[in-house]
């Protein structure tokens, strides 16, 4: 299906609108006759143009452009944490790597530990066979815990203490 020129579209639109010359009207119904492509394109517009005739206008309720205007005029809601509940979050992650690093530095996960999967009570009922032992370093994970930790004081501080100093000056006018 050859795709028709938007200049012929607009004809056929002008043609349903009522508003094309008489000479122009009459060149489109000689091509109509001609192309059974434009006839059925115009078929479509005559179709789109009687469905949106036929279907109501909704009215917008009376204080519409009122309850629009108040909306527009208010401040935006703040979401997040709020600057007290950040600093004690912050404050509670930063004793927890201080804890978790005092233990580490005390030597309190240098013994290597397994995790024995043999004591489980399902194993002797359902499990015949031994289960493997699996090792872990205690220290390894508590430096992990302690990282994302930090990870995790970099976000407060950045987004409860940082942000709105930077917003702050930023509005300041010199």
């Amino acid at each position: 299906m050859n795709k028709i020129p938007q200049s012929l579209d607009n004809q056929l639109l002008d043609l349903i609108d009522g508003t094309l010359s008489a000479s122009d009207k009459e060149k489109l119904e000689q091509q109509l006759a001609t192309s059974p492509e434009l006839k059925k394109r115009f078929d479509e517009l005559v179709q789109v143009n009687y469905t949106l005739k036929s279907s109501a206008l909704e009215q917008p309720s009376k204080n519409f452009t009122q309850l629009v205007m108040t909306k527009l005029n208010s401040n935006p809601v703040h979401t997040g944490l709020s600057a007290r509940n950040g600093l004690l979050l912050l404050a509670g992650v930063l004793v927890a790597i201080g804890i978790g690093s005092l233990l580490l530095a005390n030597g309190v996960f240098d013994s290597p530990g397994s995790i024995d999967l043999n004591n489980m009570v399902l194993q002797n009922q359902y499990i015949k066979e031994p289960l493997p032992s699996i090792p872990f370093n205690g220290k390894l994970v508590v430096n992990i815990i302690i990282m994302l930790n930090i990870i995790l004081a970099f976000l407060v501080l950045d987004r409860t203490v940082l942000k709105p100093w930077f917003d702050k000056r930023a509005n300041m006018h010199y």
